[in-house]
């Protein structure tokens, strides 16, 4: 019996199309209330003075997520 493999261009091709309905999302189970994932999840953003119009302050977004509920919390807060 001979093996043939794809040449490295046909390789690429046939791995885009695999690769392509695959679905990214990564599936965790837990029990209920078991655990809490929290993320300070980057940039800073501006927090307008209603007034002025100036950048008062930047804050940052912070988020809680219940495992097994999908409960979200979310709060931008100041530094």
């Amino acid at each position: 019996m001979t093996l043939k493999g794809y040449p490295y261009s046909q390789f690429c091709h046939h791995y885009r199309r695999f690769q392509r309905p695959l679905d990214l999302v990564m599936r965790q189970e837990h029990k209920t209330g078991e655990k809490l994932f929290v993320d300070f999840p980057g940039q800073r953003h501006p927090i307008h003075d209603r007034r002025s119009g100036e950048v008062a302050f930047f804050a940052e977004l912070f988020v809680a997520v219940l495992g097994a509920l999908n409960y979200l919390y979310a709060e931008a807060v100041s530094p």
